[in-house]
């Protein structure tokens, strides 16, 4: 499947590499997950470590997101314009700054941070009281990546408890993240029931002590619209899913017509037969890798589904076009789906909205960069 020429007669005035998004695929994809949403009882909070955009996010809860989730607490303060958002720091952010910063949000915001160790929860508690503020706590649930968290149902509870009976902080609940799942696993039925016949009963043990938890949050795009096969979940946060990208794209979780980001690079060199370069390398592209058909991929060129970027310097890329009918020419524009769109929307100082009505607004990223 080809991509419109009219991208390249509307975004022909822009300098390549540029990243454009297009309005009418974002807005398609925030219907669908909410309408997902919303036939199972989910909560839906963006996960805004994709995008780190004010107008994408204005975008998500506009639509009826009920917070925010952030992967640094640098986004969640570059990205929050009204007191009172409801903010989900994703990971243990274990660290002095990456603290005082929580602290300092909680005291105008709902604030709660995922957690998986005493240590943590007493550091944020202590500075926390200093900042007069609460900051609530998730409890990580090793789901199965086991990264962090835990799938023990007495240490979760004990962290339940001293989340509750700590000053300067509450018990929220629980944070699930389902990122072994991708591809066929994503969409078996005994993925989920694996994970079931352990969380099951821990939450159980949970209730039974006293602490059923208010909020069971879980994540992850490729597993996304199966959600409702994990018990007991109430609140969906959603990253990639909005935007998607390659990896979605390859395994199987969105179509092309799904995909609202592109790289629009140019071609400025074609003297090796079969190859060509173009102007967009890993600063643009990041040099994030596929396996496909048992070659290296470093984006999908929608123009060309034949080409293979398999190569990436900082400001130049290679592209296989060997296998392509009739290649592009020097001076010619591609649009890439990029591997991994996060990466991308960090390596930006704006990207291009592309207007349903064909007008281009250029946008900031005013949370790119922001690593504590």
């Amino acid at each position: 499947m080809k991509q419109p020429d009219n991208l390249f007669r509307q975004t022909a005035n822009i300098a390549t590499p540029g990243l454009v998004i297009m309005e009418p695929v974002l807005e398609k994809n925030i219907r669908h997950i909410h309408a997902y949403a919303d036939a199972h009882g989910f909560r839906v909070r963006p996960h805004v470590k994709t995008h780190k955009s004010r107008c994408i996010t204005r975008m998500q809860m506009a639509a009826g997101a009920y917070g925010i989730a952030v992967a640094k607490a640098g986004e969640a303060k570059a990205l929050t314009e009204k007191p009172g958002t409801d903010i989900t720091v994703a990971y243990p952010a274990l660290g002095d700054e990456r603290i005082k910063t929580i602290a300092e949000l909680a005291a105008r915001h709902t604030v709660r941070v995922a957690a998986d160790d005493v240590y943590l929860m007493d550091r944020l508690a202590e500075t926390a009281l200093a900042h007069h503020a609460t900051i609530g706590i998730l409890i990580i649930y090793d789901a199965g990546l086991h990264r962090c968290g835990t799938a023990v149902a007495d240490e979760m509870a004990f962290l339940a408890r001293r989340a509750q009976n700590t000053p300067g902080l509450r018990y929220d609940g629980i944070q699930l993240y389902l990122g072994h799942l991708y591809g066929d696993t994503a969409r078996s039925p005994e993925s989920f029931d694996k994970i079931n016949a352990m969380w099951g009963p821990a939450y159980q043990a949970l209730c039974r002590a006293g602490l059923e938890p208010a909020t069971v949050s879980s994540g992850s795009s490729p597993s996304l619209f199966n959600t409702h096969k994990i018990n007991h979940v109430n609140e969906i946060r959603v990253g990639t899913a909005y935007l998607n990208d390659y990896f979605e794209l390859k395994f199987g979780h969105c179509t092309l017509d799904k995909c609202a980001g592109r790289i629009i690079a140019t071609v400025i060199s074609d003297k090796v037969p079969g190859q060509v370069i173009i102007d967009a390398g890993s600063k643009a592209l990041s040099a994030k890798q596929l396996l496909r058909h048992e070659k290296m991929e470093m984006g999908y060129v929608c123009e060309y589904p034949n080409a293979r970027i398999f190569r990436l310097h900082e400001e130049h890329g290679w592209v296989d076009v060997s296998h392509c009918k009739t290649p592009p020419g020097l001076g010619q524009r591609i649009s890439i789906i990029p591997v991994n769109m996060a990466l991308c929307m960090n390596l930006f100082n704006d990207f291009i909205l592309l207007k349903k009505d064909g007008t281009m607004v250029k946008e900031s990223i005013q949370a790119r960069g922001c690593l504590i």
